[in-house]
């Protein structure tokens, strides 16, 4: 048999191994978020829509591409970062610029604020650092961490000496501030992983990536604990649901949002057409990033069409509850919901941010 024969004939294999997962899991889905809401005697509560949920604040500043931004524990202040080679921190309630901290590189693509204090930042981007800046001391010099061998994704804070960040080169690292250097290294994707969520115990997160997995971490181990199966383009986005520590949500190119429970390693909700994305379309990334409600019940999607995307989990309706549409003039990079839950903060390439609320 010829090389092309069997490189042929084992995808021939994987692509019936993956028909036969999706028959298994379709079989264990015998009923859905929506389905238990709706068989309740209580009827569920409204959800406030526009106009009642609108634009409250513009947050104007940066002179380049907004990448990330991540609120911080008091649901007041939030930071963004831009490819004009700055942080921001704002005050999202009255809509001014707290502190900006210029950038060695300006190719930034993460950020995130240390949630107990809020005096940390750490950044990464093409320069494959992990950058860590006290916006409390003037006098502190960053600490920068190296050990990825392509750009740092995303970054979020275990506690004030402990950071997690995730890369192009497929891994997850676990950080020690004090020493520099990886605690673990989390190494199972077979693409770029995009973006990282951790859970309330603050020894498990999550992971997505290109490979259009979803995979679950414990820092004490170094081999993924769950690995969730069934979007089909890049999953750029993965959020646990505040309201409970079992259940995460995931959106993608493919154009679906999806709600997944980890006890049962498969999906509880699923709301859009995923459709396979067209290699050689640059046009429609689809869903960019995504924040949950505190709640759990919404789920906020930001889109590569500049608009914003609100789905309820417990809705029936295959389609968003309401979308803002033109929320931005160009593609939406990040979406991050207050801890507290009262507001929405978007990013976008146009170079501004938003609050709604």
């Amino acid at each position: 048999m010829s090389d092309d024969a069997r490189v042929a004939a084992a995808m021939g294999q994987i692509e019936n191994l993956k028909s036969q997962i999706e028959k298994a899991q379709q079989a264990k889905r015998d009923k859905s978020l929506a389905g238990s809401a709706s068989s309740k005697a209580q009827p569920l509560a409204t959800v406030r829509t526009p106009p009642s949920t609108k634009l409250r604040r513009t947050l104007k500043g940066h002179f380049g591409k907004v990448t990330a931004l991540h609120w911080g524990g008091d649901s007041t202040h939030v930071v963004s970062a831009s490819q004009d080679g700055n942080l921001l921190v704002w005050n999202a309630v009255t809509g001014s610029k707290v502190q900006a901290i210029a950038l060695k590189s300006s190719y930034v693509m993460s950020v995130g604020m240390e949630q107990t204090n809020g005096n940390l930042i750490a950044c990464g981007g093409l320069d494959n650092l992990c950058t860590v800046y006290n916006r409390g001391s003037s006098s502190s010099q960053p600490v920068e961490m190296s050990s990825h061998d392509g750009f740092v994704s995303c970054c979020r804070f275990l506690n004030e000496t402990q950071v997690i960040t995730s890369s192009g080169d497929a891994s997850c690292i676990h950080w020690d501030l004090t020493t520099k250097q990886p605690i673990s290294r989390f190494s199972g994707h077979t693409a770029d992983a995009m973006f990282v969520s951790l859970c309330n115990d603050q020894q498990t997160f999550a992971s997505c990536s290109v490979d259009k997995t979803i995979k679950l971490w414990d820092v004490r181990q170094k081999v993924a604990t769950h690995t969730l199966v069934g979007h089909l383009g890049d999953v750029n986005g993965v959020e646990f649901l505040p309201s409970d520590s079992h259940c995460l949500a995931s959106c993608s190119q493919d154009g679906s949002v999806r709600v997944w429970d980890i006890r049962v390693e498969n999906e509880v909700a699923r709301i859009g057409n995923a459709m396979e994305p067209n290699p050689a379309s640059v046009e429609n990334d689809g869903f960019t990033s995504l924040g949950v409600s505190a709640s759990g019940r919404l789920i906020f999607c930001g889109h590569s069409d500049g608009s914003i995307y609100a789905f309820d989990i417990l809705s029936e309706k295959n389609a968003p509850v309401f979308t803002m549409n033109g929320a931005h003039e160009r593609h939406v990079s990040c979406v991050g919901v207050s801890p507290d839950g009262n507001a929405v903060c978007s990013g976008s390439w146009d170079s501004i941010l938003k609050v709604w609320a």
